[in-house]
């Protein structure tokens, strides 16, 4: 299934606002919510990446009813001011192109057009950043395969100042036409989590595409004034240097520039000849009196040729590869990470349903009135009927088809072997995770350190690291570190979920969604920045 820019942007915010504590979401009725769109889909062969997508798209359908469509999702906003942008900047680069070269080959008859510094400029700088372009591209693919590429600075700085200013933008769009659409996305910041390092790797290509975009628009806005310049100008080019004392000089270093159209182009156009380039050079003390007008023409061509082939074709071709690998990382996108699992676990845990029979009252959980036969087969009159069914119903079980291996830290102290069996039912059911081994911490890194890292090295699968934790312990900054520590020290590659429970041997080790020591805990680990460590409870 194809993941597109919109889908992950929508994704994380309506996950936002699920997890957002200040929308009154009810975790129950989320979880239950969630379990009936996986009843709507009814496709159990369906891996997580499907699921998430899915669940999107009915999210997309449900945030419109219950806006009333007086909202928009942050992607469609994305998505639209992306194309604007990507027109506006190659339309003013083509603009920009057409000025610059217009201006610089004004000829008023007296001094003929420098060859010198027109191909220094339109011709070497662009295919020098054409290069650096392109070594800038091989490098972020290359690091995008361990995970862990850093975004360059330039970038890193747009980023910023684009999703600033988006987010002002929204805030304040309340007074504009159609503002209303903005400004609560404005508002709930939907654009700033764009930043995140989980989002580097996909948000890399759009600015790279965009500043592709601009030169490519620049190059073709040259290449059309030259071409232009030359059909309805009488021009004259000729050389003149002070570091190059011979024609043989200059002719060697075009023929080398024109290598890769010569060979498809007849001689006498793809470059000057030796005898054309000497018979246009201007000495200073001599004017170009002297000078034939053919060897003073001979040079358009090769001009636009170069610009053609160093700024035009060579951007066409990094906007192409930026887009196929804005599409490869796109489909690497990890939905294995601990929120996207979170979520796929949600939706196909086991849960209790109590209904009653249909006696014209409330059920516990809305359905929403949308159509929706893209998802499955499950009509509203197959509701219905559920619905109706007697007293009290269970609804049955998923087979766990999509559980996997973990590493579990607890301390020896806190959590005996006696006390597991529960806590591994759990994990497996609510978060599709099976205990694949366990050892016991003590939390210091230096103690520690050793034995995780044989651990890390025995587990060849990016299975996640689970960290049972009790909750009423509150999170001290040396705990914070430890987490920290066990993330970029021993396991970079795995994502980390610290599970809270009670006390155990108590009667009941769920943890409530209003606990207020839950609560710190997640305000505690949201301020490491870090995505794939992330807090958990057990759900009673």
């Amino acid at each position: 299934m194809t993941k597109t820019l919109e889908d992950i942007i929508d994704l994380d915010f309506l996950l936002s606002l699920d997890e957002d504590s200040a929308t009154g979401a009810d975790p129950d009725h989320t979880a239950e919510r969630d379990r009936e769109i996986y009843k709507d889909i009814n496709d159990p062969d369906l891996d997580d990446t499907g699921l998430i997508l899915r669940w999107v798209a009915y999210r997309r359908l449900l945030f419109a009813h219950e806006k009333g469509n007086r909202e928009l999702l942050p992607g469609r906003i994305y998505a639209s001011l992306y194309r604007w942008s990507a027109r506006g900047v190659t339309a003013a680069g083509f603009v920009l192109g057409i000025f610059m070269a217009y201006a610089f080959l004004a000829y008023h008859g007296s001094q003929p057009v420098n060859v010198t510094v027109f191909i220094t400029f339109f011709i070497l700088f662009q295919g020098m950043l054409s290069l650096t372009a392109f070594g800038v591209m091989l490098h972020r693919m290359y690091t995008n395969r361990t995970g862990r590429s850093r975004p360059p600075a330039v970038q890193t700085f747009l980023a910023s100042i684009f999703h600033q200013r988006l987010n002002r933008l929204a805030e304040r769009a309340a007074d504009l036409p159609g503002g209303g659409h903005l400004r609560s996305l404005g508002e709930k910041g939907a654009f700033l989590n764009m930043k995140n390092k989980e989002y580097n790797g996909i948000f890399f290509w759009p600015f790279f595409c965009l500043t592709s975009l601009f030169a490519l628009g620049f190059s073709s806005g040259a290449f059309c004034g030259t071409l232009f310049r030359v059909a309805v100008t009488d021009l004259a080019f000729g050389w003149q240097s002070t570091l190059f004392t011979s024609g043989a000089q200059i002719h060697t270093f075009v023929s080398w520039l024109a290598l890769p159209w010569s060979w498809i182009m007849p001689e006498a156009l793809s470059a000057p000849s030796l005898a054309e380039i000497e018979g246009s050079r201007i000495l200073l003390k001599e004017g170009i009196a002297g000078l034939a007008t053919a060897h003073l023409v001979a040079w358009w061509p090769f001009l636009c040729m170069g610009i053609l082939v160093y700024g035009v074709l060579a951007r066409a071709g990094l906007v192409v590869a930026g887009n196929r690998a804005q599409k490869r990382a796109l489909a690497r996108f990890d939905f294995s990470r601990p929120k996207f699992r979170r979520l796929a676990a949600r939706m196909r845990s086991p849960r209790m349903e109590v209904t009653t029979r249909d006696t014209g009252g409330s059920e516990a959980f809305p359905r929403s009135p949308l159509p929706v036969p893209e998802f499955g087969t499950r009509s509203s009159d197959t509701r219905a009927r559920d619905n109706a069914e007697s007293a009290e119903s269970i609804t049955p079980a998923i087979e766990n088809n999509t559980a996997v291996a973990a590493l579990v830290l607890a301390s020896a102290r806190v959590y005996p072997e006696s006390d597991l069996p529960p806590v591994w039912e759990t994990l497996k059911t609510q978060l599709r995770i099976t205990p694949e081994d366990i050892v016991h911490v003590v939390f210091d890194i230096n103690e520690d350190g050793d034995l995780l890292r044989e651990k890390a090295g025995n587990h060849t699968a990016r299975g996640p690291v689970v960290v049972l934790q009790e909750v009423w312990q509150p999170p001290i900054r040396g705990l914070l570190l430890y987490f920290r520590e066990l993330k970029t020290q021993v396991f970079p590659d795995r994502p980390i979920w610290i599970f809270l429970t009670q006390t155990p041997g108590e009667k009941e080790m769920g943890v409530a969604a209003d606990d207020p020591n839950f609560q710190v805990w997640k305000t505690a680990v949201a301020q490491l920045k870090d995505p794939e460590i992330i807090v958990e409870r057990w759900n009673p």
